[in-house]
């Protein structure tokens, strides 16, 4: 087979989509509470972020460039 045939199908390669549900955590998540930033700009909840920290296994919510978890200060995800 010829890969530049336009005659003959290609292979589909699948992709995880983002709009896929994650598998659910038992007990649902923890609240690792806002972030500073999003704090000293007083943002509102409808306008925050939802960041998991893989130390506390949780989420915290803040301003979308913030990095940095509000409980235990990883900045790795």
């Amino acid at each position: 087979m010829d890969e530049d045939d336009p005659h003959e199908p290609r292979p589909v390669l699948r992709f995880p989509h983002s709009r896929t549900p994650p598998r659910s955590t038992p007990g649902g998540f923890t609240d690792l509470g806002t972030g500073a930033m999003a704090r000293h700009l007083r943002m509102r909840e409808a306008g925050m972020t939802g960041h998991w920290c893989s130390r506390c296994r949780g989420v915290w919510f803040g301003y979308a460039l913030e990095v940095e978890c509000p409980r235990c200060g990883n900045r790795h995800g």
